[in-house]
């Protein structure tokens, strides 16, 4: 029974939480450059510490037991906690140090609103021994990670707000419906509205039903959950689907697309900053919040 946390109990905590990042022994090998024995081997020692198992491994895979999910859930509230502590202790000697872990929608690079690379630059001008953890993802699973604790804030657009998240929002970008060359009303000079829900169309598979934007099709067989997988329906000519007008401009230059009723179905989308809701920042992601906030004139 666990009677106090030594360093070992730590190290061993850490093991149990990258097996669950990674999703089983075999996965988290490369991960914490152990051989699958030796991981374990340091899980049943965890348990023996703990009195109790905190996952099921085997031929029905791996998972969590519900005292495991509970173990999981306050090591990553220590977790957070140790990195705090080591970021302010460090932060009074002048210099930021620790991780900071950012989430990113696809292909922003070539939105003007967005400055992400500004924000970045003008962190990396700060004292700091900071190392930066940039993933891009789908909406939903962006805000699942910060709410796992997996990333520290994340940049995208969101079609709702969740109680357990803070939204700040940063910039908007437009968006537009988009036709390829080899569709058959790329050639119709003024579709109608009622041409283009009889069409096929590529949707998002992380916009809730009631979030779609007009015209609503009656045909959706393929679903897309990055931007450029609805680039390459709208391309292969067999689907219609919204795309960010800064992202479509280089197949629009090239006279690959075009944009179908621009008046009514043009619209912008709000991108916003997510952190989670009393989850403890250390003072590299405060400071890393801050020149995001700063460079977007925040």
């Amino acid at each position: 029974m666990l009677r106090n946390v030594t360093d070992m109990d730590l190290r061993l905590l850490r093991i149990f939480s990258v097996v669950v990042k990674c999703g089983g022994f075999t996965s988290a090998q490369a991960e914490l450059n152990m051989s699958q024995s030796n991981i374990s081997m340091q899980i049943s020692s965890l348990e023996k510490r703990l009195g109790y198992r905190v996952c099921e491994r085997g031929k029905g895979g791996f998972r969590l037991t519900e005292k495991g999910q509970k173990i999981l859930e306050s090591a990553t509230q220590l977790f957070g906690a140790l990195d705090v502590f080591r970021s302010d202790a460090q932060s009074l000697a002048g210099r930021l140090v620790g991780d900071v872990y950012l989430g990113l929608a696809d292909n922003i690079a070539t939105l003007p609103r967005a400055h992400i690379d500004a924000a970045i630059n003008r962190f990396y001008q700060r004292e700091h021994d900071v190392h930066l953890h940039v993933f891009v993802n789908s909406p939903t699973e962006l805000e699942l990670a910060v709410i796992d604790g997996q990333l520290d804030l994340a940049v995208s657009y969101f079609g709702r707000s969740l109680p357990t998240l803070d939204y700040q929002p940063l910039y908007s970008e437009e968006v537009a419906v988009f036709c390829g060359h080899l569709h058959p009303l790329f050639a119709t000079a003024q579709p109608s509205l009622e041409q283009l829900r009889s069409c096929d169309w590529i949707k998002y598979g992380f916009l809730p039903a009631d979030l779609l934007q007009p015209p609503a099709p009656e045909r959706a067989s393929a679903t897309a959950h990055h931007v450029e997988a609805v680039l390459h329906a709208i391309l292969a000519g067999t689907h219609l689907g919204y795309l960010p007008v800064h992202y479509a401009q280089p197949w629009l230059d090239a006279g690959k697309m075009c944009i179908l009723q621009p008046e009514a179905l043009h619209y912008e989308l709000q991108h916003s900053l997510i952190t989670h809701i009393g989850q403890p920042q250390s003072e590299a992601v405060r400071a890393f919040i801050e020149d995001l906030r700063a460079v977007h004139g925040l």
